[in-house]
């Protein structure tokens, strides 16, 4: 016997930088979707290749959804809770930033809760 449950409606509201002139873009995700790889299949541009590493490296880069740089970090404007939880790394890599969020560490649909990010 299987049952049927209803999957939360999420939306992600993107606001690009004013220099980027684009217009806000809502995109729809699933419950569960990992934040980073959602947006990258969808199109959205998302590390930055001037972006500082936070693994102390020279060089400016994308560790590939490691964690290990900051490069896909994101800023939530609302909508924090339906995110995963942070863990430990990422509290101490993000810890001048309390708003922003890595990508690749935040899972959607926390709590299989409805809402917008």
């Amino acid at each position: 016997l299987k049952r049927l449950r209803r999957r939360p409606n999420l939306s992600v509201k993107l606001y690009y930088p004013p220099e980027q002139d684009l217009p806000p873009e809502t995109l729809q995700l699933q419950p569960g979707d990992n934040l980073r790889m959602a947006l990258l299949t969808r199109g959205v541009k998302l590390n930055d290749p001037l972006a500082q590493r936070y693994d102390g490296k020279s060089y400016s880069g994308n560790c590939g959804g490691g964690s290990l740089c900051r490069t896909c970090a994101v800023n939530v404007l609302r909508g924090a809770d339906l995110l995963s939880q942070p863990k430990d790394n990422e509290k101490k890599m993000m810890d001048d930033s309390p708003r922003w969020r890595l990508a690749c560490k935040s899972w959607v649909g926390y709590g299989m809760k409805e809402g917008e990010i």
